[in-house]
């Protein structure tokens, strides 16, 4: 027994001269864990302490992100143009640079230049003498306040052959190309922005709406289509936020962690959770807010319903409960952080109050939720009261759009197409405007009027102005070229019309005969205020474009309950299809169709994804497309279509209107705009339209007549007609009245005699 003793005090031993060992190591790790945690707790406190102090606003904008998706390609002697970069309005701006990515050919050699200015003063000047070469480069970008909200930036490339040969010194092979990849970036400080108006015109070209969550309730979903309808009306593409709740599986794959706050168990569980991580907390909601993810979880503007206040509210008291567990000194800090950069969560909106708040530091405007608050908002922000918004806050009584009345709009209504312009090649100017905006009396464009003015060119010559309606030319002429006004008119042709149409004026200097090495001026040609379109009385036809000026009037979007319930999904497609239809987001009502109840409108109205009664011109189901003609028999019959939608023009209870819905299990993945245009009926694809044809007359016959006009006579056979038979009855009746005459004279002789 001695020997376990032995071998009992040689373990003990051993254990107590191990343990001798271990003491100053495990001394040192719990100090230093001590530290760590001392440390990382005054890191959150400094972290939420910079981001108070911190007001600037940063901005990335790629030209493809302001819908340049093509190259932009310079060729020729000289070609000009120039960009409008999106800054906030009124506002300094810092740390502003355009990184320019471009490449040059130069197969003609000669004399090859390329000048850059901003704003129209000269800022780089570059002399290209090699085959090919790359002109990429930073350019700075002075900070000064643009009243108008744009920073004006002009490329201009030159290219001569030679300046010692009298011939042709065009080079065909000499050419710039500028990438859409171009970035422009600055930044602007948060306490600059002092008005609802400013913040908007601050906002990205992809702005994110924040919603509650993925189930809305009517109201809110009301508010949201508008809004999101009237932002893509503004040129801006809309993308759709809603808050993660507890459960939720979001993309975490750009969300990087500071070191400062890996120690609090929200922020840590999000740095070690995967690029597709499961929500377990509200904290975790919050903390994905905090830390952004490169703008994933960033908002420009929201829908400001009483469930997005309570679930935001939820989440920072979760988070702020994590930090005074774990950094008790560091939650006062977070506390004055809320209210600076999060000052959303300070007060409740008003039924119709629209709100400048700040969200994780960032000006955001809140869109009230509420009986008939959602079309006086969109009025707001949609039409000419826009600038008015000067304040933080305002409570939107009432706003309607302007309607036209008169006969007449001025075109300068749509846009800024007055003024001088020089034209040295070609020039030209467009006006954008929607059907809606002028049918409030039931009147459609039928002529469109310049007023138009222009000096000769150095050997006498005019130029050749030509007038456009969606790319359709509408007419063209040589200007009279004496610097005096003259009016051209054009007649719209109603096929030239969509739900949202532009008028483009080009001016394009004719070819004269030059002495050698002669440089070609610019001179220029006005636009006068007076420029207008005539507007004509007449009834819409059961196609697209009428049922765009329908809208205009009392219309009606209607949406599946179960839209509702996934409107993080929904509200995309909702806001592409009204867009394309032309729907109105202030003078349309909205309403929700219940799972078995029937589709009975009372307005014109868009119905998306509404089963119908009855045997209808197309029948779509389970993936099957049926096309049934005249006779009601099938003129088409497919199966296994997917991704494909129809629209289609229908009347229901006595009433027009567009249906869209699906063939397949799945919606088109709609990426691009388009417009319903032309017909009744349209098939479309993730592409977008593919098929838009008028099922009553799908040869477009009607137009064919307009196209190949027949003589007057032929037009007017019937008229011509009846007017020469009244003439010939006319002259008949004359001549037996004249032979009565002359035999009673006669008459009245013999007797006399």
């Amino acid at each position: 027994m001695r020997v376990p003793n032995r071998m009992s005090n040689q373990v003990d031993a051993g254990m107590l001269s191990r343990s001798s060992l271990l003491l100053p190591l495990m001394a040192s790790m719990l100090l230093s864990a001590v530290t760590v945690t001392a440390w990382s707790a005054d890191g959150v406190g400094r972290y939420f302490q910079q981001a108070s102090a911190d007001q600037s606003v940063m901005r990335h904008v790629t030209l493809k992100e302001l819908g340049i998706s093509a190259p932009i390609i310079f060729d020729g002697t000289d070609s000009r143009r120039e960009l409008f970069l999106p800054v906030p309005a009124g506002v300094p701006i810092t740390n502003a640079s355009l990184q320019l990515n471009g490449s040059y050919l130069r197969a003609d050699g000669g004399r090859t230049s390329l000048a850059l200015s901003i704003d129209g003063y000269p800022v780089v000047a570059r002399k290209l003498a090699e085959d090919q070469g790359d002109v990429s480069q930073a350019i700075a970008i002075p900070g000064v306040p643009r009243a108008d909200g744009f920073v004006r930036f002009g490329v201009r490339w030159s290219s001569i052959i030679s300046e010692a040969v009298c011939s042709d010194q065009r080079a065909p092979g000499n050419a710039l190309r500028l990438e859409p990849s171009s970035r422009f970036t600055y930044s602007y400080d948060l306490s600059a922005v002092k008005s609802i108006s400013t913040a908007w015109s601050a906002l990205p070209p992809n702005p994110t709406l924040l919603m509650s969550g993925k189930s809305l309730t009517p109201e809110a979903y009301d508010t949201a289509w508008r809004m999101g309808l009237t932002l893509k009306r503004a040129g801006k593409r809309p993308r759709w936020l809603t808050v993660p709740a507890v459960g939720d599986t979001v993309d975490v794959s750009s969300v990087t962690v500071p070191p400062e706050l890996r120690g609090i168990p929200a922020f840590a569980a999000l740095l070690n959770g995967g690029a597709q991580y499961k929500i377990k907390s509200n904290a975790e909601v919050a903390a994905l807010f905090v830390l952004g993810g490169d703008g994933a979880f960033r908002a420009d503007l929201v829908i400001a319903d009483a469930a997005l206040n309570t679930v935001l509210r939820n989440a920072m008291t979760a988070l702020g409960a994590e930090i005074q567990a774990s950094s008790p000194d560091s939650a006062e800090i977070y506390q004055a952080w809320l209210k600076s950069d999060m000052s959303i969560l300070n007060q409740v909106n008003g039924p119709d109050q629209v709100r400048l708040v700040t969200f994780m530091g960032n000006p955001v405007i809140t869109a009230p939720v509420g009986a008939g608050a959602a079309s006086k908002t969109s009025a707001l922000f949609d039409t000419l009261w826009r600038p008015i918004a000067a304040s933080k806050e305002l409570s939107v009584e009432s706003a309607e759009a302007l309607r036209a009345k008169a006969s007449t709009v001025l075109l300068s209504q749509f846009g800024a197409i007055n003024g001088a312009i020089d034209v040295v090649d070609k020039s030209e100017r467009a006006v954008t405007f929607e059907i809606g905006e002028l049918v409030g009396s039931g009147r459609l464009p039928s002529q469109v009027v310049f007023d138009l003015s222009a000096a000769p060119g150095a050997n006498g010559e005019a130029p050749v102005v030509s007038i456009f309606m969606n790319d359709y030319l509408l007419g063209a002429s040589v200007m009279k070229a004496d610097g005096q006004p003259h009016r051209i008119a054009v007649d719209i042709p109603y096929y030239t019309l969509t739900s949202r149409n532009t008028i483009r004026i080009s001016f394009i200097r004719q070819a004269s005969k030059q002495e050698c090495h002669d440089v070609m001026p610019s001179f220029p040609v006005s636009i006068f205020p007076g420029s207008h379109l005539k507007l004509k009385q007449m009834a819409p036809g059961n196609n697209f474009v009428g049922m765009a000026a329908r809208y205009a009037k009392d219309s009606s979007l209607i949406v599946k309950d179960a839209w509702l319930k996934d409107a993080s999904t929904m509200l995309p497609m909702t806001v592409r299809i009204a867009d394309a239809a032309g729907l109105s987001s202030i003078h349309s009502q909205f309403s929700v169709l219940k799972e078995g109840e029937a589709l009975k409108p009372t307005t014109s109205f868009l119905a998306l994804d509404i089963p119908m009664e009855g045997k209808a011109g197309v029948e779509a189901r389970d993936g099957t497309l049926v096309l049934n003609g005249a006779e009601k028999t099938p003129i088409l019959q497919l199966k296994g279509l997917d991704r494909v939608g129809i629209a289609e023009v229908t009347e229901i209870n006595g009433q027009s209107g567009i249906r869209f819905y699906s063939v397949g299990k799945n919606m088109p993945a709609l990426t691009s705009s388009f417009r319903l245009a032309h017909g009744n009926l349209a098939v479309i694809t993730d592409a977008g339209p593919v098929i838009q044809i008028d099922k009553n007359d799908p040869t477009d016959s009607r137009f064919a007549k307009e196209d190949n006009p027949q003589s007057l006579w032929q037009r007017h056979m019937e008229w011509w007609l009846a007017a020469i038979a009244v003439v010939i009855f006319i002259l008949i009746s004359a001549r037996v009245a004249q032979v009565r005459r002359n035999k009673r004279k006669a008459t009245e002789a013999q007797q006399g005699l």
